[in-house]
């Protein structure tokens, strides 16, 4: 019968530091269940993993070694028990009713070789427990914390301290860095799995303050007052069509709103995506056209 799933013969060094394990062991493949406990699984023990080059080297025991105990040696997973940490085997639980909702929820079945079987109640640690692997979401969510990423930083002309005209074409920018426009990319690993995320902006959406929204796909060209009265050629609004003295606050909200798309892959054909939106605001002043008539 084959020894499966024995990532608990591996180091793991997430978190505080290493996770204590049995005698190491190369793996072929990985599996996962349902509940998103990931483990390597050795064909044949012994022999030597596949997919990492296997043999023996002499140092910490040859590959396939498998899992031991007091000398013997023991199946690595077992179903309903979990995997072997060394000297009791962990499963990862659903967090229960009112429990915290991040980290990992964990029960350790001890006393299964040589003893009376007892088990403890469901644990909470921030870290996977020894042999059992974070699954591809989270280390994607743990790429992405990573990125930083922030609302435009807004620019317009006319700029906050100064005012604009009624009628006259307002320049709308994001000025762009990879935390504001992309694309970033960070990658999230542990030993025996990583995970690379990309975010970029799709789009960005300017809520004018007046019932209006201008929609770019592009951060927009900055103002130089060379360009006079002329549009922007790629974000702007056509302009107000009453001073912004007619509202309460006596200054228009302009609100920017980038759509990011987030792509990431691992291991194994594991892909996703999601979208985030960031906002920003500023003010504008607008006044009324002057007429001087003699």
């Amino acid at each position: 019968m084959l020894i499966r799933r024995a990532l608990a013969a591996l180091l793991l060094a997430v978190g505080s530091g290493p996770l204590l394990a049995p005698t190491a062991a190369y793996a072929d493949y990985e599996h996962c269940d349902a509940l998103g406990n990931c483990y390597w699984v050795v064909e044949k023990p012994g022999t030597g993993g596949g997919g990492n080059g296997g043999g023996g080297n002499g140092n910490g025991g040859g590959a396939g070694q498998g899992c031991t105990y007091d000398g013997q040696t023991v199946p690595c997973v077992v179903d309903g028990l979990g995997v072997w940490d060394g000297s009791c085997y962990v499963r990862r639980v659903p967090p229960p009713s009112g429990g915290r909702t991040d980290g990992y929820w964990s029960i350790r079945t001890c006393g299964v070789y040589g003893g009376i079987a007892s088990q403890s109640p469901a644990t909470w640690s921030p870290d996977p427990p020894a042999g059992i692997l974070p699954s591809y979401q989270e280390l994607a969510q743990r790429a992405i914390a990573e990125m930083n990423l922030d609302g435009p930083d807004i620019g317009t002309a006319p700029q906050t301290n100064g005012a604009g005209l009624v009628g006259l074409p307002i320049w709308l920018w994001n000025r762009v860095s990879p935390n504001t426009w992309g694309p970033i990319t960070r990658t999230a690993a542990v030993p025996g799995r990583s995970v690379t995320a990309t975010a970029r902006v799709q789009k960005i959406v300017w809520d004018m303050g007046d019932g209006n929204s201008v929609t770019c796909t592009k951060p927009g060209t900055p103002f130089r007052p060379s360009y006079g009265n002329k549009k922007s050629p790629d974000c702007g609004y056509d302009g107000y069509r009453h001073p912004s003295s007619t509202r309460a606050e006596g200054r228009y909200t302009v609100t920017a709103t980038t759509s990011w798309l987030i792509t990431w892959s691992g291991g194994g054909g594991n892909t996703g995506s999601e979208s985030v939106e960031l906002s920003s605001t500023t003010t504008i002043d607008i006044d009324e056209l002057q007429v001087i008539t003699s």
